[in-house]
């Protein structure tokens, strides 16, 4: 892999690809966690890029991106947003010029701006009919006090309400900047051909003049019970803080998510569905990105079954417990073998790497934090797989959505 730094800040993150698609991704510093007073701006300006620029119209834009690309999109996240898609990488000029335009010269027209507001209102209500959504957003809003993560990434009604095109602007110009962003590629074609191409259309000059810092973690640690008439089933979630690791116990705990909740053979696994048929899955994730860094549990599962799983979430800690006390090196190289099998499948898809790269290199200011994770993997021994799980499993906050 190599890194360039353009003049203007921008960065230029370029992989080796074997095929003839070539995959695109440009992080921007620019998600919901920026946001200073309006909650929504960050996700609204995602969208409004896409109406119009000074050269193309919104129909141009979307006939464009469906001639190039073979799949494209859009996402806002907390701490950033990124565009992203693959193509033929006989087509990457057309695409990278066809990306350059969409996220550096918007018109922002006042035709449309109302139409799209309802269409990102009618995404909100979405948001809520989605029971893991609603759950996370339900924890979130009660767990964590004084940061932007409390409320949707989408935003707040009553902030979308009172959002104006002005206030798009603004916050377009504070966090679009050319020193804000990273474009990772993926392709076959050579390194010099790439970085003429981004030169090109990424030449530009903009500066960030802001800087939002990073809030510590203000957490109510509790549970939490809310009841919905929309859905059939029930969910918990409970999340671990995880923003007091450094990167080998960060590693340690992907280890240690591989034994306890991750496949048929985990230990939450086997006692929640093997054993007492309680859920049909186990959904662990590990999230560790800028302003949030969680280990989370999620269950759906039926009301009636609640308590038990409650019951079997706080025994099974106990279980796992015991056996990284008693864990031996040949296991451990097999969960980490394990979670490189994961990782390499995953990466089969280039936009995958693209996308990790290109937004690692925004929350982190280092994409190569992404691959150093797995180097760190084969230092892991048993005393730093207890350490980080009396890190982690010191405290945690639980939802509860119950269906009516």
């Amino acid at each position: 892999m190599k890194e360039y730094i353009l003049d203007n800040g921008a960065k230029l993150i370029y992989k080796k690809g074997v095929s003839s698609l070539t995959s695109i991704s440009i992080s921007i510093d620019a998600g919901a966690a920026t946001e200073e007073d309006l909650f929504g701006v960050a996700h609204a300006t995602e969208h409004m890029v896409y109406k119009g620029t000074f050269k193309r119209s919104e129909s141009d834009i979307n006939k464009e991106l469906s001639e190039i690309f073979g799949f494209q999109n859009a996402m806002t996240n907390y701490p950033y947003v990124i565009y992203y898609g693959t193509l033929l990488s006989e087509d990457l000029k057309r695409g990278l010029e066809l990306f350059s335009d969409i996220i550096l010269n918007p018109s922002f027209k006042e035709e449309g701006f109302k139409e799209e507001l309802s269409v990102i209102k009618e995404e909100l209500k979405e948001w809520d009919d989605d029971l893991e959504q609603y759950s996370e957003d339900k924890l979130f809003f009660n767990t964590f006090n004084n940061r932007r993560i409390k409320y949707p990434i989408i935003g707040r009604i009553e902030d979308l309400d009172r959002l104006t095109l002005q206030d798009i602007k603004r916050f377009y110009k504070n966090r679009y900047t050319l020193d804000n962003i990273s474009i990772a590629v993926v392709t076959d074609l050579e390194f010099n051909e790439v970085l003429d191409a981004v030169h090109k259309y990424f030449n530009k000059q903009t500066k960030n003049e802001s800087f939002i810092k990073e809030a510590s973690y203000d957490i109510e640690f509790n549970e939490y019970k809310n009841t919905r008439e929309s859905s059939n089933t029930s969910r918990i979630l409970r999340v671990y803080p995880i923003d007091n690791l450094n990167l080998k116990e960060l590693s340690a705990l992907r280890v240690i998510n591989e034994l306890y909740a991750e496949g048929v053979d985990s230990i939450l696994y086997t006692k929640l569905r093997t054993e007492r048929g309680l859920v049909y899955d186990v959904l662990p994730k590990i999230a560790f990105e800028k302003y949030i860094k969680l280990y989370k549990i999620g269950l759906n599962i039926s009301k009636e079954n609640i308590d038990e799983a409650l019951y079997v979430l706080d025994l099974s800690k106990e279980e796992l417990h015991s056996k990284l006390k008693n864990i031996t090196k040949e296991k451990i190289n097999s969960l980490i073998k394990s979670i490189k099998l994961k990782r390499l499948f995953k990466e089969e898809q280039s936009i995958v790497s693209a996308k990790e790269l290109s937004t690692y290199n925004t929350m982190f200011n280092d994409f190569t934090l992404y691959e150093r994770e797995m180097d760190i993997l084969k230092d892991i021994e048993g005393e730093d797989l207890l350490s980080a799980y009396k890190k982690v499993f010191k405290n945690c906050s639980t939802e509860i959505v119950i269906n009516k």
